[in-house]
């Protein structure tokens, strides 16, 4: 006894799907595994339909419960790479990106602008110069002292009392 053929709609109604869902699931699954297998008269079939709906829901059930624990096991590493993180900080073995991005933008504006300052400061004293070599060793000096004054540079007070250079100063004071 043959089985006779249904169409997609009558094929979700068994299922307790709407046409609309089975399409979606049909239009993912690969061609092996397709819901709707066309049979004799532009019907589909039924016999084809049951098996690869039942395999199909076999499968997503199984894979839902491997999800779930894949998902509790990669929510436990996360806790343990957020506290060693934290641990890390702690220790001041790890700053923050924010802080280190803020810090660099002020030693590079004090760079540009000792760097800026120095045609202004050397061009006086240029002006009557005519031996390149002297001229060379004047701008090396320059460049050396600008240089040699950055260096110096204290650290802003954010990032003094971060590293607890400021601490220490206000101990010396007490």
């Amino acid at each position: 006894m043959a089985i006779p053929g249904m169409t997609k709609k009558e094929l979700a109604q068994i299922a307790g799907y709407t046409y609309r869902r089975l399409y979606d699931i049909d239009r993912d699954q690969p061609q092996e595994k397709k819901l709707f297998v066309e049979s004799e008269g532009g019907k589909y079939d039924l016999a084809i339909f049951v098996q690869r709906w039942v395999d199909y829901n076999v499968n997503n059930e199984a894979s839902e419960v491997d999800d779930l624990d894949t998902v509790k096991a990669r929510h436990e590493v996360v806790k343990t790479q957020k506290t060693e993180l934290e641990v890390a900080r702690m220790r001041g073995q790890l700053i923050d990106v924010q802080d280190v991005k803020r810090l660099w933008g002020d030693i590079a504006n004090t760079v540009m602008q000792n760097m800026i300052h120095l045609p202004s400061k050397l061009a006086p004293m240029l002006l009557m110069q005519d031996n390149a070599e002297v001229i060379a060793d004047m701008i090396g000096k320059e460049i050396r002292a600008a240089l040699e004054e950055i260096a110096n540079t204290p650290l802003p007070t954010y990032a003094a009392e971060e590293s607890g250079e400021e601490s220490e100063e206000g101990d010396e004071e007490v």
